[in-house]
């Protein structure tokens, strides 16, 4: 068999492109929404633990230290520093006793987002806000931890 050559125009050609960018775009947002509400669930529980203990930074800090030291052995490539295990209980403080219209949004969205908004002390309205128009928008944080509005 022979094989034939398909010619197609270049209008036909681009609107083919653009769909498969477009298919892919939402795979990866798809894809990244659910890396971050796993990723959540995990610092919840992590912040939960931490606080049903009632560490504190005042005399927790060694117990803190331990556990970071520890995890980063097991998950050397996870952010688990003491800070951000501090984070994750600042997380679980912040949004435990909130209502569920509070606590959805915010629980798909990038762990920096978070962090972003836990230290910015918004209240409950700007974060429902915040994290409304980074699902809508796309919002992403630069490296220096500043939103960055999509082009």
């Amino acid at each position: 068999m022979s094989e034939q050559i398909v010619h197609i125009e270049d209008s036909d050609y681009n609107s083919m492109l653009l769909q498969a960018v477009t298919f892919i775009d939402e795979a990866r947002a798809s894809t990244a929404k659910s890396v971050s509400v796993i990723v959540n669930a995990a610092y919840w529980n992590i912040g939960k633990l931490l606080y049903e203990r009632k560490l504190e930074s005042v005399h927790g800090n060694r117990v803190v230290e331990r556990l970071s030291m520890d995890l980063k052995q097991i998950f050397p490539k996870m952010g688990l520093s003491p800070r951000n295990l501090w984070d994750m209980k600042r997380f679980y403080e912040r949004f435990c006793g909130g209502n569920e219209k509070l606590r959805q949004p915010v629980a798909v969205l990038p762990w920096s987002h978070n962090l972003l908004m836990l230290n910015k002390k918004l209240d409950d309205k700007q974060v429902l806000y915040y994290a409304h128009e980074v699902i809508a928008k796309g919002w992403s944080l630069n490296e220096n931890g500043q939103r960055k509005f999509p082009r």
